[in-house]
């Protein structure tokens, strides 16, 4: 499993209800930014790539994706220094390919089609 719940379990105290409800807007917003920053990152628009990067870090933090967290800081740092694109493209392919196994593994923990 490639999440941990506890932090939102904490600052929700418990309540299963909010937590469902953050999982249910992270799987139904984060396709949508991760589609606009596969397109960023494909054409090498550095700018693009930080912006949706920044805007999804915040989800990886509260919903406890270490990994996916730790690449996307990288990706952040590079491309605010306007460098490493193939590491950029190398990076992202990584993240969206774990949290799309993350949301495939909410949907089933919280029985979400």
């Amino acid at each position: 499993m490639g999440y941990n719940l506890e932090k939102i379990s904490a600052i929700s105290d418990g309540d299963q209800d909010f937590i469902e409800a953050v999982v249910v807007a992270f799987i139904e917003e984060i396709p949508e930014d991760l589609v606009t920053f596969e397109q960023e990152v494909k054409s090498g628009n550095y700018e693009g790539v930080y912006q949706v990067s920044h805007k999804i870090k915040p989800n990886l933090e509260l919903l406890g994706m270490e990994e996916s967290f730790e690449l996307n800081l990288k990706i952040l740092s590079w491309s605010k220094a306007k460098t490493n694109i193939d590491d950029i493209v190398t990076a992202f392919g990584d993240v969206q390919s774990r949290i799309n196994d993350n949301i495939a593994a909410l949907k089933i923990e919280f029985n979400l089609q």
